[in-house]
């Protein structure tokens, strides 16, 4: 911790700077009107009236769910659509590259990964739970859907699994802002590639214990599961050992924030070349 500290204050960083980037992008969504962001919260809320109703009818047909309980996969449809931002991180990094904003991110006092962060929690996160989420989770008991965790130590284990998750969905949105410089701007296309593994990958729309062929073994070892599915099996008392669960979190973490700090250290020239 104090050598976090001593980067930080060696970068010109301090706590009050990131809080202070965190508010202004807070106030920032909000420069074009509320009805600039209601239309995604539509979309969400939408996609998980829809998604109650399938869980609904393929349980009322006697449908196997995967060995998940109705309410267990309501509570986890629920969670992931509250947490989306929060599960599926898209930092400003590669969107920085693609308007050439990137380099004027070297002249601020904050160290750009952790310019990303703060940006993405004060931007995406925070709204989204103040007007989305937490009016989600309000109205959900009146949908039949129950918000609460599986229990309390499950409730306990899963914010920190979400705690690994957001981190291990940091390092690989910095990995993939790199794949793009790599690209030289191919912003889009890595963009396509990365949405396109998530959804595929990632457990936070379609659980895995609901996919064939025990896929869900195999997509659950992947990193992309322990950024969304991890947490919400946890949450809902189905994963099967939350501890191995938080552990292989731990692991993913190390492994791919040495590799993004590396990849992302080495990307600079080229970012500013392409970028700036």
């Amino acid at each position: 911790m104090n050598k976090f500290k001593t980067f930080l204050a060696g970068h010109g960083c301090g706590p009050r700077a990131i809080v202070s980037t965190i508010l202004m992008c807070t106030k920032q969504i909000f420069d074009g009107g509320i009805l600039c962001i209601t239309g995604g919260y539509l979309v969400s809320a939408v996609q998980f009236v829809m998604l109650i109703f399938i869980w609904t009818a393929l349980d009322r047909e006697g449908t196997d769910l995967g060995g998940m309980a109705l309410n267990q996969l309501m509570t986890y449809t629920l969670m992931s659509t509250v947490l989306h931002q929060e599960l599926n991180i898209v930092s400003p990094a590669t969107a920085s590259l693609w308007e050439g904003s990137v380099i004027g991110r070297f002249t601020r006092p904050v160290p750009v990964p952790i310019s990303f962060i703060a940006e993405t929690i004060g931007r995406w996160w925070i709204p989204n739970f103040l007007f989305f989420g937490l009016p989600l989770l309000i109205i959900a008991p009146f949908l039949g859907v129950n918000p609460a965790p599986a229990d309390l130590t499950s409730g306990a284990l899963a914010l920190i699994s979400l705690v690994l998750s957001a981190s291990l969905g940091f390092a690989m949105d910095l990995l993939f802002a790199a794949f793009a410089m790599f690209l030289k701007n191919g912003c889009w296309v890595a963009n396509n590639i990365r949405e396109a593994a998530f959804s595929l990958l990632s457990g936070e729309m379609i659980p895995f214990a609901l996919f064939p062929w025990g896929l869900d073994k195999v997509f659950s070892f992947l990193p992309f599961g322990s950024i969304a599915h991890a947490p919400l099996t946890i949450y809902t008392g189905t994963a099967a050992a939350p501890l191995s669960t938080i552990g292989l979190q731990l692991v993913w973490n190390i492994v791919l924030w040495i590799a993004a700090a590396r990849v992302f250290k080495k990307s600079k020239e080229r970012m500013i070349s392409f970028g700036g």
